[in-house]
């Protein structure tokens, strides 16, 4: 079983045949499909098959897998096994529960009943090969290998040796021994092969069927792509070895996912090698982990494997299935022919309005990341809790801001809706990880670009469920969904990749089709029309056909009969096609025949082509059903290809081409020459962008080697609504923006948008929650949880320490001062306090800040520390101005894991500006004037608007309005009496400052006056 490890340029010039119309027949299939999975219904899931043959019935051993559906790991508690005496007839009996690890074993622990092998001595005992997971053992992968023993292929089982024959601890490696293989030679000597984790290891055992001869061997060549799930068998003298194998890539002769695992298969000349490497004899199937056994039985080889395609099958919840293997005995050693699996999977053969099976996809980021399949998109599978390759996916090193999936179609569809849905580990704002996008659009090619199509009903941006978009009809060969991933907060941007579980293409409903007609000649295969004309009103749309297999008696005489299929995008129901038979006219033929050349491909602007383009040469002739047809690209050689109605002729690569065909019909008479002649340009325009930080705008300029640059355009903050740039463009304001840009050229390809940020200015204002413009750091994290959470705006993810316990902190820092007095900070939690156990918020904690000599301060409050992980725990305090605040914790926990710090957001806000204050200077004095006192004021207007002064005593008031910057105003009042006591006289200012009425107050004093 697998276990989980946490673009190819155009050629210059490519052309490939195909020979037409036999495609259009449905692939045959094996003599007999059997009928799999052993076990269908989902009452019982299977998986790790292993064979045996005794007598006359056929065992197939296989652990049972127990994990719920959304459960991603392998719950393999005990082992069943499945019996037979007929294959083909498809009679199994289950034999469950034959073994669980801790009821057989007493030095094993439960679960982990990982693959086995069941075989039979030389004393015709039965032994059972299985790894387990050793009680009690300190290596670091407790693994062992052990064996049971019976009478009987069905058990009772007891041990055989009383502990593992191999383990870490025994051999002294570093190994994953898991998965053995045993084969009992016609000599009786025994042989032993493990391993995963692409390390295999060989060995001899004694005739005791347990003691190991020598050391192990660790097999280092001739088994190409190892990764687990060895089975070692034996044909007219010749050794196989098949094994799961994992060499993933685009151009992988194996897998292009790494997820997945393909069977190969290697051969020697003894059962210890050396081996050679065979290639490939079971692709990869629909559960990620792939498990082989190869055995004869009753005159024909067999290999059990398993799938997920049970009902309510995945990865964790797989099931046996059984299929034939032929062999090519014509080669030395004979080849196994690669293993068709029954029943034919073909989702395409049922009428459905879904036309995405039918569409070849593609997506910016080919080849897409081996994590991922690109098969994923239209395969009709959505999974409860999916792995990788049930997607496709973006996430890399480079991560760009915009990303498109694209969907193209031989013929075109009419749609009007389609349905995606989208998948994340992470939340938008983190810059990593998958996360929704933050905007997505529907676009369809017309008249050589790409369009956004009209009336969308939305485009929701929500995780792990189906979003319908409904939209205006359109007819179009390509249809892309434009994805805009969601940025995070640093400079320059990072930005979070982007996957899609499913995404489906939904064909109007036609009023009805017409059916299609052919002929053939007796005793010759009708070649079936390639489609059949759907009717929408007057308009008529070609829509390729999956016509039944066609039975060799309808065609031995002449006539006519039906063939029925199943039509793209037609989901009222099946389609016809009537075959006329004729017989053979032996009348002198002197008519030459015609022959026509049709362009297929994505066309683009004028003559241009942006894609591979499919020149059909047609012959069609008076007498004869089939024709040889020559063709020569590009002033080539011509190729014939003979007894064909056509021929598909691919061509590639950019520039100018050109094609000539001619046909012969069977008398010899030759067609004129026809020729077309086109243009390729497939690669999108170069674009290169600047940032000038300190005029804080963006500039772009753009090359195309192909059909020529057409035009540049721009958006700001997202990748829509562009308009054409015809210079820098300049940020609208102080905050951080991002600005993308785009070239097209005259083809029509469209780059992909690059993105530069422009910064937040050091100018703007601070307010609100100034947390977003913060950088996180904490005293620890977990790998999972990383402290950039805690200022991501969402609280569906979190910053944790665990296990970690003690004193943890979190800290905001800010590039420039700001002023704060308020901070909220809400916790995470998986446990109640009492769990001791998880996340728990802490026993306690406070708000600090960092003064201007760098030292941690406590903030001055008077509200409470909560421990709220439902809500803000809010703390108002004294504003504060620093470039740093933090939260100091007390972990709830004494020891490791006993209830560690986390946290889901922490927020910090600005506290309101102080109110502007005029500069007002204000003096007072007393005096005495003929026995009577008096105050004297002055007041002067230091700022720089002008004010209005009021000056105010106990003894009057007198207003100046007007008051010029740097003049000076004064006021004397009158006590009427002899003397007065010392006091104070109040100035009043008020001016409008920057469209604000503004108020400040200064106050004089003056002595007693006696």
């Amino acid at each position: 079983m697998t276990r989980y490890a946490a673009r190819r340029p155009l050629a210059v010039f490519a052309v490939v045949g195909l020979v037409a119309g036999l495609l259009a027949l449905a692939p045959a299939g094996p003599a007999a499909a059997l009928p799999n999975p052993l076990i269908g219904d989902g009452s019982v899931y299977s998986a790790d098959p292993a064979t045996l043959v005794v007598d006359d019935t056929l065992y197939v051993y296989a652990g049972r897998d127990e994990a719920g559906p959304t459960t991603n790991d392998f719950i393999m508690n005990e082992w069943q096994s499945f019996s037979t005496t007929d294959v083909e007839g498809g009679q199994w009996e289950n034999h469950p529960a034959l073994m669980r690890p801790e009821q057989v074993f007493s030095w094993a622990t439960p679960g982990r009943a990982y693959a086995g092998q069941v075989v039979q001595g030389a004393d015709d005992r039965f032994y059972w090969y299985v790894p387990v997971h050793e009680a009690g053992s300190t290596s670091v992968d407790p693994f062992g290998i052990g064996i049971a023993v019976s009478d009987t292929p069905s058990g009772p089982w007891t041990d055989y040796v009383g502990g593992p024959i191999v383990s870490q601890k025994i051999l002294g490696n570093d190994a994953h021994n898991i998965d053995p293989t045993v084969y009992v030679g016609d000599d009786g000597r025994v042989w032993m092969y493990w391993g995963s984790f692409s390390r295999l290891f060989g060995v001899e055992l004694a005739s005791d069927m347990k003691t190991l001869i020598g050391t192990p061997t660790e097999i280092r060549g001739g088994v190409d792509g190892f990764f687990e799930a060895a089975w070692l068998f034996q044909r007219k003298g010749t050794y196989y070895l098949a094994y799961a194998a994992n060499t993933a890539g685009p151009d992988s002769w194996c897998t292009p996912a790494v997820y997945h695992a393909c069977i190969a298969y290697s051969t020697a000349p003894t059962p210890m090698g050396p081996w050679t490497s065979q290639g490939r004899v079971l692709a990869p199937v629909s559960s990620t982990t792939s498990h082989p056994a190869i055995t004869e039985f009753q005159g024909e080889w067999y290999m059990a494997y398993h799938t997920a395609d049970a009902e309510g099958g995945n990865h964790f919840r797989r099931s046996v299935a059984v299929d034939k293997v032929e062999w090519d005995d014509s080669v030395t050693p004979a080849r196994m022919k690669p293993v068709v699996t029954t029943p034919i999977r073909d989702e395409d053969a049922l009428p459905s309005p879904n036309v995405a099976p039918w569409a070849t996809a593609s997506a910016s980021n080919q080849p897409i990341p081996t994590q991922y399949w690109m098969a994923a998109l239209n395969d009709g599978i959505v999974r409860p809790n999916p792995l990788p390759p049930d997607m496709w996916g973006s996430y890399s090193a480079d991560r760009p801001a915009s990303q498109w999936i694209q969907y193209d179609w031989s013929e075109p569809v009419r749609i009007d809706r389609a349905s995606i849905q989208f998948w994340n580990d992470a939340q938008p704002g983190s810059g990593d990880g998958v996360a929704a996008p933050a905007s997505w659009s529907l676009q369809y090619w017309d008249q050589g670009r790409w369009n956004d199509v009209q009336n969308p009903s939305g485009y929701p941006t929500t995780t792990r469920q189906l979003h319908e978009v409904t939209f205006t009809p359109v007819t179009t060969t390509r249809l892309r969904a434009v994805m805009n991933a969601a940025p995070g907060r640093t400079t320059p941007a990072k930005y979070s990749a982007l996957a899609v579980e499913e995404w489906s293409v939904g064909a109007v409903s036609a009023d009805r089709y017409e059916p299609a007609t052919t002929r053939t000649l007796v005793g010759e295969a009708p070649e079936l029309p390639e489609t059949v004309a759907l009717v929408y009103g007057a308009d008529r749309v070609a829509a390729p056909v999956k016509w039944d297999a066609v039975d060799p008696a309808s065609y031995a005489k002449t006539g006519t009969f039906t063939v029925s299929g199943t039509a793209q995008g037609y989901a009222a129901g099946r389609v016809q096609a009537t075959v006329t038979v004729v017989g053979a006219d032996t009348s002198p033929d002197t008519a030459a025949p015609e022959v026509g050349i049709e362009l297929r491909g994505p066309k683009g602007a004028g003559d241009w082509y942006v894609g591979p383009v499919t020149a059909r040469v047609t012959a069609t002739d008076n007498r004869d059903v089939r024709s040889r047809i020559s063709v020569g690209i590009d002033g080539g050689t011509l190729t014939e290809t003979a007894d064909v109605r056509r021929v598909d002729t691919v061509v590639t690569g950019d520039g100018a081409h050109s094609v000539i065909a001619r046909a012969t019909d069977a008398a010899g008479n030759v067609s004129a020459d026809a020729t077309a002649a086109f243009r390729i340009d497939a690669t999108a325009p170069q674009v290169a962008a600047q940032l000038d930080a300190n005029a804080r705008s963006v500039s772009a300029t753009a090359t195309d080697a192909g059909s020529g640059l057409s035009g540049l355009e721009y958006a700001i903050d997202e990748p829509t609504a562009w308009k054409p740039l015809t210079g820098a463009v300049a940020a609208p304001d102080l905050e951080r923006h991002v600005v993308y840009v785009r070239a097209t050229d005259v083809a029509g390809n469209v780059s992909t948008p690059t993105a530069i940020t422009i910064p937040r200015s050091a100018d703007a204002p601070m307010t609100g929650n100034v947390a977003r413009f913060a950088t996180a750091t904490a005293s620890s994290a977990s790998g999972w949880a990383p402290v950039d959470n805690v200022n991501d705006g969402s609280t569906t993810t979190n910053w944790g320490t665990w296990p970690r316990v003690g004193e943890q902190w979190v800290q905001l820092s800010w590039e420039r001062p700001v002023r704060l007095d308020r901070a909220g900070v809400q916790f995470a939690r998986d446990a109640a306090d009492t769990a001791n156990a998880g996340l728990i918020p802490p026993r306690s904690w406070v708000l600090q800040y960092r003064d201007a000599t760098g030292a941690w301060r406590d903030v001055v409050t008077g509200d409470g520390y909560g421990r709220s992980s439902d809500a803000p725990n809010e703390v108002r305090f004294a504003a504060v101005e620093t470039t740093a605040l933090r939260t100091l914790m007390q972990s709830w926990g004494a020891q490791e894991g006993q209830g560690s710090a986390g946290i889901q957001e922490f927020e910090a806000w600005a506290a309101d500006a102080p109110a502007p204050a005029l500069a007002i200077e204000a003096s007072a004095s007393t005096r005495m004037i003929a026995g009577k006192a008096y105050v004297t004021s002055t007041a002067k207007n230091d700022d720089d608007v002008a004010a209005d002064l009021v000056i105010t005593s106990l003894y009057g008031t007198k207003t100046f309005t007007n008051v010029q910057p740097g003049k000076t105003v004064s006021a004397s009042f009158t006590s009427r009496k002899s003397s007065i006591p010392a006091g104070v006289v109040t100035v009043t200012a008020t001016a409008t400052v920057e469209g604000a009425q503004v108020t400040s107050t200064v106050e004089a004093s003056y002595g007693a006056q006696k």
